[in-house]
């Protein structure tokens, strides 16, 4: 008879160490896939904000640039959400386009992403068009289950070669 409860008391340890194990593997699987699945989020979001720059689209911008946002541009010159959504609206700038170069980079940090690469861009200022190969690092943030929404952007002209 103790030897029976002993069996029976090894295999019940045994079945909830592998309940555990599941779980556990459960868990991480789903961290892995959240992860991925943000990261896939947060290249959509900025494939969205290209085509909404090139095609002009202030309703658009205005949902993904968060209210905070500061953008820096490849002059220096800083501009708030509005103050830069009052120059794409008014035709006193107009990206004509703009293309990522070899992959855009994000990394995570919670609900916030950071993205880096080079872009060439295309752009009218003041009249003026430029083409622009520039260096850039976003900050985007994800607040309280809203869209993820650019913060910061702050571009650096890469010097001729």
């Amino acid at each position: 008879m103790l030897q029976f409860c002993r069996r029976k008391q090894k295999t019940m340890r045994s079945r909830a160490c592998l309940a555990i194990f599941f779980l556990l593997a459960s868990a991480l699987a789903q961290a892995a896939n959240s992860s991925s699945s943000k990261e896939e989020e947060l290249r959509l979001a900025e494939h969205s904000r290209v085509e909404a720059l090139v095609n002009s689209d202030v309703a658009r911008l205005e949902k993904l640039l968060g209210d905070d946002l500061t953008y820096t541009h490849s002059t220096g010159i800083k501009e708030s959400k509005a103050e830069f959504l009052h120059r794409i609206q008014s035709g006193e700038l107009k990206y004509e386009s703009m293309q990522h170069e070899n992959g855009v980079s994000v990394r995570l940090y919670g609900n916030t992403g950071v993205l880096t690469g080079s872009s060439r861009v295309k752009v009218r200022a003041g009249g003026q068009t430029l083409n622009l190969h520039i260096r850039f690092t976003e900050v985007w943030v994800k607040r309280d289950r809203g869209p993820w929404q650019l913060v910061a952007w702050q571009a650096t002209k890469i010097a001729d070669e």
